[in-house]
């Protein structure tokens, strides 16, 4: 063979794997590794046997450490739930969510533990106080139907968190999270009340949703009626709601809006559907959101705030993605297994 010539590898054969290269997959199968443990937590932050074993896992090793640390600060990258009250790093402390003690094996791995601690902390500290205060509670792609002691029915979304306060006097559930489904068994001596962060639901006996969108609150009647009371940043006022209609709470604008919707389409994601009207993009993407086990983040601000209109199927996540991103001609990217990227090109 001349000089300066290599022999060409036979077909099929791959050429060997280089120390970088080796190195390289390593990196990305630890990446990989990580990021299931972060959906994991994410959807049970409350679970000390899960801690445990994502401890073990963490404490192995530098880059077990080091790839926990990278995804950490990714998702805080992305704007997500990066604040913790004191009071929910005390929380994650007592469920065994930071480390209890600092291996010997070396400074490198002492010093990553703590800086894990810090972001483990940040960011699931408010996951864990939710599911702490929650009596019912759902993970991503799950619903629940909950029978509450007075016979009311309640079906939880994915994603969602509860709290039952019932005495002799009141019966009353705080919303923590999420959103649910309402049919509340009629007492005239005890009104039933839903307890959101913008506002309150007072009923008798009727049907209807409440979800927290992040932003504020949506309420939305079925059947039967109900009084709203909005929270102090909205006003304070009381809004009486006939079947169909909606009302939207916007924390950040500090307003509430109204609109209608045919009652028969409330609530359908209880049968694998999402059916929206004049809705924005970034908020159809987190309903979209409590299906999936993957993260789905929008790259352009300009995206999530188009108007949608439209039917879609959740028993199959990624084509209600690719539903939604077409009419606009977006791009839907799978990144890898836990991570879809919306962009324009």
């Amino acid at each position: 063979m001349p000089a300066g010539r290599h022999r060409p590898y036979r077909t099929g054969k791959r050429p060997p794997v280089t120390m970088p290269e080796q190195a390289e997959d390593e990196r990305a199968l630890l990446l990989d590794e990580a990021m299931d443990w972060f959906m994991r937590l994410r959807d049970a932050p409350a679970e000390p046997e899960l801690f445990r074993q994502w401890e073990a896992w963490l404490q192995t090793s530098d880059a077990h450490a080091a790839a926990w640390t990278r995804i950490c600060r990714s998702w805080a990258a992305l704007g997500e739930r990066t604040a913790c009250p004191p009071a929910s790093t005390r929380a994650v402390h007592r469920a065994g969510m930071l480390p209890r003690r600092v291996s010997r094996r070396g400074l490198g791995l002492a010093t990553a533990a703590l800086l894990c601690a810090g972001l483990t902390a940040a960011i699931f500290g408010p996951f864990l106080q939710t599911r702490l205060e929650a009596d019912f509670h759902t993970g991503a792609g799950q619903t629940q139907v909950v029978m509450l002691a007075d016979g009311s029915r309640v079906t939880l979304a994915p994603q969602t968190a509860l709290a039952e306060d019932f005495d002799s006097q009141s019966r009353q559930v705080r919303l923590l999270a999420g959103e649910a489904f309402f049919e509340v068994e009629r007492d005239a001596t005890r009104p039933f009340v839903v307890a959101a962060r913008d506002a309150s639901v007072r009923v008798l006996g009727t049907a209807f949703g409440v979800r927290d969108t992040g932003q504020g609150t949506r309420v939305e009647l079925a059947h039967g009626a109900i009084m709203l009371t909005l929270g102090r940043a909205t006003g304070g006022q009381e809004i009486a709601l006939a079947p169909g209609d909606v009302v939207t709470v916007d924390r950040r604008l500090g307003k509430a809006e109204r609109s209608q919707v045919d009652p028969a389409e409330i609530a359908l994601w209880r049968e694998g559907s999402l059916s929206v009207t004049d809705q924005t993009f970034g908020d159809v993407v987190s309903l979209i959101q409590r299906q999936s086990h993957a993260w789905i983040v929008v790259a352009d601000s300009t995206i999530s705030s188009l108007r949608v209109t439209g039917l879609y199927d959740l028993h199959d996540p990624d084509k209600a993605l690719d539903a939604l991103a077409a009419p606009f001609d977006l791009k839907v990217r799978t990144l890898s297994p836990y991570l879809r990227v919306i962009s324009k090109d």
